[in-house]
């Protein structure tokens, strides 16, 4: 659920803009793939709003304002604000698109609401231009969290690279401001060494937009002049980045188990592999010889997503030196890699 919350009167006003505009995205109802992106490019090119100082009242006062009071996007901590607030001191605005990103920089970019959200002072900084990513260890990370279920994190990801991992509730809403910023500006989504976008895409289906999304995607649309596509047509994602999958509509268009690394490899005393799966589900390995023999096996449980491998059967005897085959399986996957052990 999120903490966002609009009257009845909002709602009323975003069916009526919807019937209104129902052609908004016609010009791209049949694209997909870099034409779909470069069609919407087009389409969502239209907002020129330069002032960053108006652009934070708005953020404040309206946008995310419900009776007095706002919401941090990554810990779900709640201020009251006055009618003179913008962000001066704690709560902030955070560009999820972080201002260094910019290339090249420009007012418009840094004045696009939707990529602005509020935001605790130090989180803010805590997250500074980090990428965002899974971190491999919640244990060993740094936690943001207020009086709150909602949990964000900032360590290292399974490749060691410093990344920015958002809480459940609210990682939708930052892939879709990220893959519109993307779409609209053409920046890359390559940060820090991180390629974001299949973190981007998993986030967007886990947490799919929902009516507080639409009308505050309405509400932008009224202030600046465009809209965010992948609120009103989550499908999107899919068409854009799995053209071969164009008509999906929910996650199980998107792999629902992948291996994301192998490392090192070859190996000489053990080798970890970084899996990602949907939530919830229960991984079975197995380790095969050349010959298909299975030499060992193991199960991750629900929160488990990596498996490190010593190069020994199950009853703890070395392997010798060559191939070998791991495979992966939950209730309806599979996936398979090659390891090679040296001695």
């Amino acid at each position: 659920m999120k903490i966002r919350c609009k009257t009845l009167c909002t709602l009323l006003i975003l069916l009526l803009a919807f019937a209104l505009g129902a052609d908004y995205y016609d010009d791209v109802q049949n694209l997909t793939g870099n034409e779909l992106l470069y069609g919407l490019r087009t389409l969502i090119s239209t907002n020129t709003y330069s002032s960053y100082s108006g652009a934070k009242v708005f953020l404040f006062q309206d946008l995310d304002n419900d009776n007095g009071q706002v919401t941090c996007i990554y810990t779900g901590e709640v201020y009251n604000v006055d009618s003179n607030y913008s962000g001066q001191t704690s709560p902030n605005t955070e560009h999820t698109f972080a201002q260094s990103w910019f290339s090249p920089a420009t007012n418009v970019k840094k004045s696009d609401l939707h990529h602005l959200f509020v935001c605790t002072m130090n989180v803010n900084s805590s997250r500074g231009n980090l990428p965002f990513g899974n971190v491999a260890s919640t244990a060993s990370s740094n936690v943001y969290y207020s009086h709150t279920p909602l949990q964000s994190y900032r360590g290292y990801d399974n490749w060691q690279h410093m990344v920015f991992q958002v809480n459940p509730e609210y990682r939708g809403d930052v892939a879709r401001a990220i893959l519109y910023f993307h779409t609209r500006y053409g920046d890359s989504l390559v940060q820090g060494g991180v390629n974001m976008l299949d973190t981007l895409i998993a986030w967007h289906y886990s947490d799919p937009p929902n009516a507080a999304d639409l009308t505050r995607n309405t509400e932008v649309q009224g202030f600046q002049s465009n809209r965010n596509p992948f609120v009103d047509h989550p499908e999107y994602v899919n068409r854009v980045w799995y053209p071969e999958v164009a008509n999906a509509d929910d996650i199980a268009a998107v792999p629902l188990l992948r291996i994301d690394n192998i490392y090192p490899n070859p190996f000489h005393e053990q080798v970890n592999i970084a899996l990602d799966a949907k939530a919830g589900d229960t991984i079975k390995a197995a380790v095969y010889n050349l010959r298909g023999e299975r030499v060992h096996s193991q199960e991750l449980g629900a929160g488990q997503r990596q498996l490190s491998w010593n190069g020994q059967d199950s009853n703890g005897k070395q392997m010798p030196a060559g191939v070998y085959f791991i495979r992966f399986n939950t209730a309806d996957s599979q996936v398979s890699g090659k390891l090679l052990l040296i001695r």
